[in-house]
């Protein structure tokens, strides 16, 4: 006859395996309860991409300013005594006079006939502007419609240099002096000179004449300098 259940060795096994099983299920949760557990991995965080500041362009302002090398001539002219007296005497009148009344005289009828040719020769060269501005002006009115805008907002183009006044008669001019009166020319090219020794470099490099208002230094302040560097 069939029946539902095993024998008793064989069932005898089953328990015995089930208990071992459990035995080493609760000897393996045992071992991995003790063992280290290992730390998760740590994701770095993205940093955060700073973004830059736009500043705006700070306005600077500037002030005019002469290089000391380029007017080395000038302070060593006025710190030599002996050639800055004898320009004292050349521009100012004499502290002693050894003129009389007749060169006085002289003088008084050469000066009015100096400034009465000036005027006259003012006179003229200012009528010549004014007919040479009208005649700039009645060009432009004359021009297109479409260039008479362009024409007025362009910049001027210099005048060549063979067309200046004192190129084109420098040499008419000059063979007409005496050997006085190019000595004088002479002698006042050479104060020009020692005025504005740096003209032409000004010319070429506008710039280099400008710096920042904060890097001035006062009059009283490079004087001192100098005297400091004087003493030592």
């Amino acid at each position: 006859k069939h029946q539902d259940y095993a024998p008793a060795p064989l069932a005898a096994a089953w328990a015995a395996a089930a208990r071992l099983g459990r035995a080493m299920l609760r000897r393996s949760l045992r071992a991995a309860l003790q063992l280290p557990q290992r730390a998760l991995q740590q994701t770095k965080k993205k940093a955060k991409k700073q973004a830059k500041k736009v500043t705006d362009a700070v306005e600077i302002p500037l002030a005019p300013h002469i290089p000391l090398e380029l007017v080395k001539d000038t302070r060593q002219f006025f710190d030599n005594q002996p050639r800055l007296k004898a320009l004292l005497e050349l521009v100012f009148s004499p502290t002693g006079p050894k003129d009389e009344e007749a060169d006085r005289a002289q003088y008084e009828a050469a000066r009015a006939e100096f400034e009465a040719l000036a005027e006259r020769a003012k006179e003229v060269y200012a009528a010549h502007e004014r007919r040479a501005e009208a005649r700039i002006w009645r060009a432009i009115q004359q021009l297109p419609e479409d260039l008479y805008d362009e024409a007025v907002a362009s910049k001027p183009e210099p005048v060549p240099e063979p067309l200046l006044f004192h190129v084109r008669h420098h040499d008419e001019i000059f063979n007409n002096l005496n050997d006085l009166e190019k000595r004088k020319l002479q002698v006042f090219h050479n104060l020009m000179h020692l005025r504005y020794p740096h003209s032409d470099e000004k010319r070429r490099n506008p710039d280099r004449f400008w710096i920042p208002e904060n890097q001035v230094v006062s009059r009283q302040k490079e004087a001192a300098l100098a005297k400091r560097v004087k003493k030592r």
